[in-house]
């Protein structure tokens, strides 16, 4: 990951010139037909349409809303336009596409090839020039608590952080194949950057992480998975779906049976790219419980997954109990 830059949302990629063709030719959504009866897209072309979007019957876009680029224009969200028969046919703004379909990294007009790219971005290489991939670049994690073995040219061996030259002698290695002592100097960084409880109001997608106490035990109204154990040597990862028809909080009840701490990551997946959304990072300790609990937005109901990994912080490999919950009302 060395030498890429952090890629963000980017709803206004375009140069000026380009806006127009995003909206004529970046449309992912459907093209929706229907008879003009109000005279709305008349034969002098595309105007701003004034009706709204919805998905799975929530309103996403409002009627007339326009976006706002960096420089300050504004443009319409939606569309539409009569064609030769005088049907009219409703299109949606590509970066406003990008959003409502929740693609990693937005949209990008790649000019070499003249197209519009829906997650995938630009990326800067280790000679600094700019290239394209299929995949989102994206560093999120902090790399100072990764051990590389290296030597002082004497023979010693040493421990280093970070992302360290290849010049420098130095050499990754997996954790199976590190000394005890190295493996627990690792455990020990990396535990360091996390944190011991959540951080409560930090979103993604439909989901707002809340303290379980907000949510009213007695409206519990599914459970997906009940006190299942599930252990690795190495991580284990389990992807949740929530749906706001069963109620406006999802609780995760994470126990860690194992011999060691674990590291806990929950994150939500974009629909569309490889990016996520990230929640706090915590640890664990063996024989612990916590409840993770997230208020869920019925506006957002594409953006319904949470993905949970955890890894062991010593010896023994990760073994936790998991139960999913969902609730119909908070206290």
């Amino acid at each position: 990951m060395r030498g890429k830059r952090e890629m963000k949302r980017n709803y206004t990629p375009f140069a000026a010139g380009m806006v127009t063709m995003a909206l004529l030719f970046g449309l992912i959504a459907s093209s929706f037909a229907a008879n003009s009866k109000d005279g709305e897209a008349a034969d002098s072309g595309t105007v701003p349409a004034s009706i709204s979007v919805g998905m799975f019957l929530q309103q996403q876009i409002a009627p007339g809303e326009t976006l706002t680029t960096e420089n300050g224009g504004a443009a319409p969200k939606v569309l539409a336009y009569a064609d030769t028969k005088g049907e009219t046919h409703y299109y949606i703004e590509a970066t406003a596409a990008a959003e409502l379909f929740d693609v990693s990294g937005g949209v990008h007009f790649r000019e070499e090839a003249n197209q519009l790219e829906f997650g995938a971005a630009p990326y800067e290489n280790a000679d600094g020039q700019m290239e394209w991939s299929n995949e989102l670049r994206v560093v999120r994690e902090r790399t100072d608590f990764l051990l590389a073995i290296a030597s002082d040219g004497k023979g010693n061996r040493i421990l280093t952080g970070g992302n360290v030259p290849g010049s420098s002698g130095a050499k990754t290695t997996l954790l199976a194949d590190m000394e005890p002592e190295d493996r627990q100097a690792y455990w020990a960084r990396h535990k360091s950057i996390l944190a011991d409880k959540p951080e409560y109001g930090v979103s993604g997608g439909m989901y707002t992480e809340v303290d379980p106490a907000e949510i009213n035990v007695g409206s519990l109204s599914g459970v997906s998975i009940k006190d299942r154990e599930f252990h690795s040597a190495e991580e284990i990862r389990e992807t949740f779906f929530f749906t706001s028809r069963l109620g406006k909080y999802a609780a995760i009840t994470i126990e860690n049976t194992g011999a060691a701490e674990a590291e806990i990551e929950i994150r939500r997946p974009h629909t569309i790219g490889g990016d996520s959304d990230m929640f706090t990072s915590i640890y664990l300790p063996a024989g612990e419980k916590i409840t993770r609990a997230f208020r869920i937005d019925e506006n957002k109901p594409l953006e319904n997954q949470l993905q949970l990994k955890a890894a062991p912080l010593g010896e023994g490999g990760v073994t936790l109990k998991l139960t999913n919950e969902q609730y119909r009302s908070g206290k």
